[in-house]
Formats: C-alpha cells, sequence, structure tokens
C-alpha cells in the first residue's frame, strides 16, 4: 500500500464530541426528574428516549466521514467508495488547477500552463461527484478533474468535494510528478 499524500476529512473528529455530551445530559436530565426510586425501565429510558435526535446526528457525521473522506495516494484518488487511478487523470487540467489555485503551485508547475481548448474552459459541467454525494455543502469546494474514459478514451468530469482545495490540488502536482 503507497503512503498517503492528502487526506481530506469533511468534519473534524471534535464533532462527535457535541451530540454525545447532549445525549449524555439528556439521559441525565430524563433520570433525575423521574420520581420514586429508580428502577430499570426509567434507567432505559434515560438511554433510548434521547436515542433518535442523538443518535441520527451521530450516524450523519459517520456516513459523511465514511462517504465524503478523500484520500490520495501515488495510484489512487478515493473518495468513500469510489477510487480514480491517478494515470487516468488529465495532468495539463491539474496542473492549470493548481496554478490559478495558488501563486505558490503555479511557480511549483512551471508558471501558467498553456489554456486547454475553449471549448474545454467554457463546458460548466462538473461531472459525477466522487463519494456518492449529489453535491457539496456550504464550507465544501468541488474541484473538478478531467478523467480519461477507458471505453471512449475521451475525457470526463468528475468532482472531488473537499474542504483543502489547496491542498488536494498540491496532492495531485505530487502524485502526478511522481508518476512521471
Amino acid at each position: 500500500m503507497s503512503d498517503v499524500i492528502f487526506r481530506g476529512r469533511p468534519t473534524s473528529r471534535k464533532w462527535y464530541l457535541p451530540p454525545l455530551v447532549l445525549w449524555v445530559l439528556m439521559g441525565v436530565a430524563l433520570v433525575r426528574t423521574s420520581e420514586g426510586d429508580l428502577n430499570l425501565s426509567q434507567l432505559s429510558l434515560g438511554v433510548i428516549a434521547p436515542a433518535p435526535l442523538f443518535g441520527v446526528w451521530l450516524l450523519g457525521l459517520v456516513v459523511r466521514n465514511w462517504r465524503g473522506t478523500a484520500t490520495l495516494t501515488r495510484e489512487t484518488l478515493r473518495v468513500g467508495p469510489d477510487k480514480v487511478a491517478v494515470a487516468d487523470i488529465e495532468p495539463e487540467w491539474v496542473r492549470m488547477l493548481a496554478a490559478r489555485a495558488d501563486p505558490d503551485l503555479a511557480v511549483r508547475v512551471g508558471g501558467e500552463p498553456p489554456e486547454p481548448a475553449a471549448d474545454r474552459l467554457s463546458d460548466r459541467r462538473r461531472g459525477l461527484v466522487l463519494g456518492g454525494v449529489f453535491g457539496s455543502t456550504s464550507s465544501d469546494d468541488l474541484v473538478t478533474l478531467e478523467v480519461r474514459n477507458k471505453r471512449t478514451g475521451r475525457f470526463d468530469r468528475v468532482s472531488v468535494p473537499t474542504r483543502d482545495r489547496r491542498g488536494l490540488l498540491e496532492g495531485l502536482v505530487t502524485a502526478l510528478e511522481q508518476r512521471q
């Protein structure tokens, strides 16, 4: 297995803490407000009653991290269950995106690369969003890549949801440099 060049998680692990803490606090509040002697049914109600709210919240965080984590190695870019071979990614398109994203990356890729054909630039389609999601959230960014379709030989577009656009593009430049 190759070393990981870039890993971007949609949510930090610290966001698992609020629903757990609130679940415990609500459970304690339900148990403390019960009258009389505590029995097993009151204790289980204190744990189970808040479960739908906080359990769904936690499940949403787990699924978002599972489906949205972008992992880039020398060979593959994986977002959730979807994989794209780095060899199939168009290097000139990545260099253009990197040069436009950051001046430091522009120097690293050798300045502003030549512009792709006008019809490729004017095409606003983002293509399939990797990871099985339907779009990006307000704090995410979509990085649109051109990937060679092995059946047709043409380039199709895919989008990678990420919170760190510069980090993903820098990782892609590194992976593409290591492939050459």
